[in-house]
């Protein structure tokens, strides 16, 4: 039978790097092997070069008895085909619902007392890491969904328990939890899969503690950040949609933040109008690097002018934004 070989990602999923299949062309091994190895093979193959005994082939290509094929990941040699900005930009509006949604959630949950809103903050958090890791395994499946879980429930149920000892034990305990876990689970013991998922895990951990602990020092701050976010996300919509060339979203980003810095600062007696300019850059900022993470899982490019694929990908710099919001305010006092 013909010998499939598996390296880097391929070979972690599969859990060996060679397998003997019984089929006569390159299409129906690689079939085979996705129906054994499930979704995450197969979108690895979208992007992965096929070789064999040594040289590219077709999905018709014919395989004998003693050919030897190969499957190469991108950075292996395989070839990688960018995802279209204009097909990204074509996703259906309506899938931002979802982020209006879970945001309003949020901003609703400011009012209520404080274990509802870690409640629902925790809940958010497992909502937004569940959609990056869902979209994630339609093009890398990098991100060990299972193993981020534990984040945003450990930080902020120790942030509401023991206030910055808590957050700060919370964080190591999901980063730890990151580590370990291909111990016991080969498939993730890649390089990269463990670099992707911690650092998905810290964002989610260091967000959900953040947010917390923001409502822990009054309903206005927590109410002040939601709302610098809001009003951010909104102006990069609009300047993505009737911007053109002109204005950059990055641009309809910092000056929504800003905007909703100085109302904060104006209305709200917790913040002062210096405090909430440099907090709204901090904002600014978060969801800035942000959206660049989220593009770069998304898509596996760093994309910032269109609409990426996901429910909730609006909300991929809230989770940044809030630890920096919050460090921008302790440092002015």
């Amino acid at each position: 039978m013909p010998t499939l070989r598996l390296f880097a990602r391929f070979r972690e999923i599969a859990g060996t790097d060679e397998i003997a299949v019984d089929a006569g062309t390159v299409g129906e091994i690689l079939d085979r092997a996705s129906e054994t190895y499930g979704p995450a093979f197969a979108n690895g193959l979208k992007t992965a070069g096929v070789w064999v005994n040594g040289d590219p082939v077709e999905r018709d290509a014919a395989v004998g008895a003693n050919d030897e094929m190969a499957i190469i990941p991108p950075v292996s040699g395989g070839t990688y085909v960018a995802p279209s900005p204009q097909r990204t930009a074509t996703a259906d509006p309506a899938e931002s619902i979802l982020s209006v949604i879970v945001l309003a959630a949020l901003l609703v949950s400011a009012w209520v007392p404080l274990e509802w809103f870690v409640v629902i903050t925790v809940g958010a958090a497992l909502a937004w890491l569940w959609d990056l890791a869902d979209t994630d395994a339609t093009r890398a499946g990098s991100i060990n969904l299972y193993a981020t879980l534990f984040a945003p429930v450990l930080a902020a149920a120790a942030t509401y328990a023991w206030g910055y000892e808590g957050f700060a034990g919370g964080f190591a305990a999901a980063i730890a939890i990151t580590i370990f876990w291909p111990i016991f689970e080969s498939r993730w013991r890649g390089v990269e899969s463990i670099a992707m998922t911690a650092s998905v895990s810290m964002i989610a951990a260091a967000g959900a503690g953040a947010l917390v602990m923001l409502r822990m020092m009054s309903t206005s701050i927590a109410l002040s950040y939601l709302l610098i976010v809001a009003l951010a996300i909104i102006a990069a919509l609009v300047t993505s949609i009737y911007g053109g060339q002109t204005i950059d979203p990055n641009v309809g980003t910092l000056v929504g933040a800003l905007i909703a810095g100085l109302l904060a600062g104006l209305l709200t007696a917790d913040i002062d109008i210096a405090a909430g300019l440099v907090a709204a850059v901090a904002v600014a900022s978060g969801l800035i690097a942000g959206r660049v993470l989220g593009s770069m899982i998304r898509t596996g490019t760093i994309v910032h002018t269109v609409r990426l694929p996901g429910q909730l990908s609006p909300l991929d710099g809230l989770w940044l934004a809030a630890p920096l919001f919050w460090l921008a305010l302790i440092a002015l006092g």
